[in-house]
């Protein structure tokens, strides 16, 4: 009876600190991931109806998605209201993100910098979140404190480079870590979930709002420093343009 008894604590401690997924867990995966891929066609849904709503659309998407999120929070994981205000969430985050879509494509008719952030974000996301899932289990969970700290510290840069110093070099090094922050986020909630799951909490629509979030800030980010980037090189053409005239004048 204790060689039976020691084979299932030795057998429950291996699989738990390997690499080792159940199938219901991968099962759970799959759920989430193709949840996450109707919660975008959703939200680029929304950001066609932003584009109806004109200039208060942000405003509109921005206080529906934080309404919409509050009550998710507060809603029992079993109650079958937590997918209608996820897909609602979901379209008041597309309404949100209209405004800045449309000020990119005013910038980049072709939609090239769009295209080329949202196509990246996508990659990163799968990139960080497959190898969490292939990693072994719980070894990602630390990355979680060293992006919170380093968005706790962009926060007061953010705010500190607002009121006193409005540096464009520190906007550029907020992007940049911010980036890095939420790819971390990325390999932490993935394997979150992986626990999660593992205890029984087979929590779809929660697992796939948090991943929603983390693509959500990688699209934004990635969006503004491939705009920036474009920006400086018009830049530099417009001033090697200028310096032409110049000689030859």
């Amino acid at each position: 009876m204790s060689g039976k008894r020691d084979y299932y604590y030795n057998s429950a401690g291996s699989s738990s600190s390997g690499t080792t997924i159940t199938r219901p867990v991968r099962r759970h995966l799959v759920n989430v991931y193709l949840t996450l891929a109707a919660m975008c066609a959703i939200a680029a849904a929304g950001s066609q109806v932003g584009d109806y709503l004109g200039p208060n659309g942000s405003t509109l998407g921005s206080l529906g998605a934080i309404g919409s999120v509050t009550m998710f929070r507060f809603t029992s994981i079993n109650s079958r209201r937590r997918w209608a205000l996820l897909a609602l969430y979901s379209v008041f985050s597309g309404i949100a993100i209209s405004a800045f879509i449309a000020f990119f494509l005013n910038m980049d008719p072709s939609g090239n910098i769009i295209f080329l952030a949202l196509s990246s974000s996508v990659l990163i996301f799968l990139g960080f979140s497959l190898s969490a899932v292939m990693s072994e289990r719980r070894s990602m969970l630390y990355v979680g404190a060293f992006a919170s700290s380093a968005l706790g510290i962009l926060l007061w840069l953010s705010l500190a480079n607002a009121f006193f110093i409005r540096s464009s070099s520190i906007f550029s090094i907020e992007l940049y870590v911010g980036l890095l922050a939420f790819a971390g986020f990325v390999m932490y909630d993935t394997q979150m979930i992986v626990e999660r799951a593992s205890a029984g909490a087979m929590d779809i629509p929660g697992h796939a709002m948090e991943l929603f979030m983390d693509l959500y800030s990688l699209f934004i980010r990635l969006a503004n420093i491939f705009m920036k980037k474009e920006i400086n090189r018009e830049n530099d053409k417009r001033k090697k343009r200028a310096n032409r005239l110049q000689r030859n004048f």
